[in-house]
């Protein structure tokens, strides 16, 4: 009689992730993910048709935690929103950094895909769009919780994609995480008290 697992596709996304965090892209096969999963790989197959959506569907699904995790900590706490917030997502990207550099890496080494399917590809690894929109929502109602001020900003997205882009360079060439997260406090602190004239 087959093994019976409950809720096999969370138990097939949480094996993969750790298998993709642990290994190299190329070296994590659909075989060994089934394997460690305790199905058989064609079973695997009945959930997802090759590793590249399994991939996409894990790093999407990983990202949809991050954002449950910044929205329930936002509804929980009564001070330090902006310190919790900036802590949080530099915490979750530097959890993903070695899978998305390795993927990275596999895309530009794929010699069999064109410029244009490499493109495609690229675009698939990057945050889904409404996602991107849901975290950028939770960035704006914790500034407005933080500094108690209605927001009204064009350039607010431009300072929260300035912070997703700067946490992997500081994480890359500065050891000191509470250095780190301090600096882009100061940095997120320093334009709201300028632009909405709260002083120091």
């Amino acid at each position: 009689m087959p093994k019976i697992i409950e809720n096999l596709d969370e138990e097939i996304a949480k094996t993969a992730l750790e298998l993709f965090k642990k290994n190299p892209y190329q070296s994590v096969s659909m075989r060994k993910i089934a394997s460690e999963v305790g199905i058989a790989v064609g079973t695997l197959y009945n959930y997802y048709p090759n590793k590249w959506e399994l991939y996409i569907e894990v790093f999407e699904e990983s990202w949809r935690k991050t954002y449950e995790i910044l929205k329930n900590s936002c509804r929980e706490l009564d001070k330090d929103y902006l310190i919790n917030y900036l802590e949080i997502i530099y915490q979750e990207m530097k959890s993903k950094k070695a899978i998305v550099r390795e993927l990275f890496r596999f895309i530009m080494n794929d010699l069999e895909i064109d410029e244009e399917a490499k493109k495609e590809k690229f675009k698939r690894v990057r945050f889904p769009k409404v996602l991107i929109n849901q975290i950028y929502d939770l960035f704006a109602a914790v500034l407005e919780k933080e500094f108690e001020i209605d927001l009204e900003d064009k350039n607010l997205y431009r300072l929260f994609t300035m912070i997703q882009a700067d946490i992997p360079l500081l994480q890359q060439n500065f050891a000191e995480e509470e250095e780190n997260i301090q600096f882009l406090y100061e940095v997120v602190s320093s334009y709201i008290k300028k632009h909405y004239n709260l002083g120091c």
